[in-house]
């Protein structure tokens, strides 16, 4: 099974997405929970002030997509 990390957002919960050469965001997937745990360590060595994350099986959908420019 497959998980991704989500933002909790005003509206509900968004997607990790990243970027990479300035092309569309992806989202973010991690092949095992663990990996998903390690990355979200990672990020909170980098950001004091994060979000709430939450770990979920690649299946949950996003209610926000706060990438997207609308």
């Amino acid at each position: 099974m497959r998980y991704k990390i989500q933002l909790e957002t005003p509206n509900g919960w968004s997607d990790l997405r990243e970027s990479s050469d300035g092309g569309p965001y992806e989202t973010c997937f991690f092949p095992s929970r663990m990996a998903a745990v390690r990355a979200v360590e990672e990020f909170s060595e980098l950001f004091e002030n994060l979000e709430t994350l939450r770990i979920v099986p690649a299946s949950v959908p996003e209610t926000e997509n706060i990438y997207c420019g609308s």
